[in-house]
Parts: structure tokens; sequence; C-alpha cells
């Protein structure tokens, strides 16, 4: 998503740079963290069990993370680089558990492209939790919803990007005056319906929203 120049001012007010630092502060103390809000890393930490099987979408920090967490985490990055480096460090700290998936964001015959698509092509209901935390995010998450146990978790890291919540961040929908695609207010629609439980998380520059599903959504 391309910065303009209201929101690349408004990252600069006081409130933001404030929230800059303090994440800042955070995470040089707390080495090895995903890069999400600390009360998401707090919450995750103290809701995954070691018997939790989940996706990401986005390899870096988390998946190390969650590799020590659960029993076994899918992950796909598009970027070979990033996969080659994320790859090593998974294999340095002798995390077997993880599935790393290298899947380029290019469609091909106008499809859907494949980083979206391989993970589509698992089990249905078939997942603990899932973290959307890369590219292709509104296409992820759709499908995602489809990959969740009934009482699974979803998170959405930057959400207050692309769903409308009161906490406004320079690149929210309400200060773009509405949802930047038409897939994310489908699924603004499809979360309400669904009554899925919302626990919003906020540094005071990002967000990451969890979204915990019925225990009886089919």
């Amino acid at each position: 998503m391309k910065l303009t120049l209201k929101q690349i001012f408004g990252y600069l007010s006081p409130r933001c740079l404030y929230g800059l630092l303090r994440r800042r502060l955070w995470r040089s103390i707390n080495l090895g963290v995903p890069w999400l809000t600390r009360q998401a890393v707090e919450i995750l930490d103290s809701r995954l069990k070691p018997s939790d099987v989940g996706l990401e979408w986005g390899s870096g920090r988390s998946t190390v993370w969650l590799a020590h967490r659960v029993a076994h985490l899918t992950s796909i990055e598009h970027n070979v680089r990033w996969y080659n480096r994320v790859k090593k460090a998974l294999s340095d700290k002798g995390a077997d558990n993880v599935e790393l998936l290298y899947a380029p964001l290019e469609a091909e015959d106008e499809g859907q492209a494949e980083y979206v698509r391989v993970a589509a092509e698992l089990s249905k209901a078939s997942l603990d939790f899932v973290l959307v935390d890369g590219r292709l995010r509104d296409q992820c998450t759709e499908v995602a919803l489809q990959l969740l146990k009934p009482g699974g978790m979803l998170l959405i890291d930057d959400a207050a990007r692309y769903i409308q919540h009161p906490y406004c961040c320079p690149q929210s929908p309400e200060a773009q005056n509405g949802h930047p695609s038409q897939v994310w207010a489908k699924i603004a629609m499809q979360l309400e319906a669904l009554a899925v439980r919302a626990i919003w998380t906020s540094d005071g520059v990002t967000s990451t929203v969890f979204y915990i599903l019925p225990a009886g959504i089919v």
C-alpha cells in the first residue's frame, strides 16, 4: 500500500512518534518476538497450545517463535531471499515442524495467485489459527476463514488499514473514507454475520486484531 503525503505526516504526529519509540524499545528488549503489537504477542503466548496446527502468510520472526509453541506450522513467503533467510533460521534453531513454502505473487491466466492458492488447497476447517501478515491480505483472509476450525483464531496484522474500527491509524479505512477494496468490505460483512469475537490491540502506530470464531461455526 503506497503512502500518501497526508499519511506520512500522520505518522509524524506526536502520538505515532511516541508509539514508534515505545515499540522499538520493547522489541530491542524482547529479541525474537513477532513484529506484532506487544499485546498481540502476549495474547498469542497465552492462547497457543502445543497441539495447535496453524498457518501464516509472511515469514519472519514469527515463524521461529510460533514453531517453538505449536505442533505444526505452514508458512508462506513470496520473497525468495527472505524465504532462504527464514529457512536457515529454522534450521539453525532446529525447528523441523514448519513447512516453509515459497509462493510467488503473480497469478497465472488471471487466476488466483500461487501465494493464495497453496493455502486454499489445505483441508477446510483443519487449522487452529491463521496469521495474515504478508501480501494480498484480503484474498488470504477470505481463504483463512474457510480453513479455521470451529473456535479457531484468525489474526490480521495492521488490521486498522483495512477494517473499520474506532482506532484510526493514518492508513485506516476511516482516514481513506472507505474500505481499500471490495473484498475487505465483503470480509467485514462476513465477520459480522459470523458473530466472531474480536480483540483489537494497538501500539499507537499499527494494530493487530484477533477474531475468535464461534465454537459452533460450520
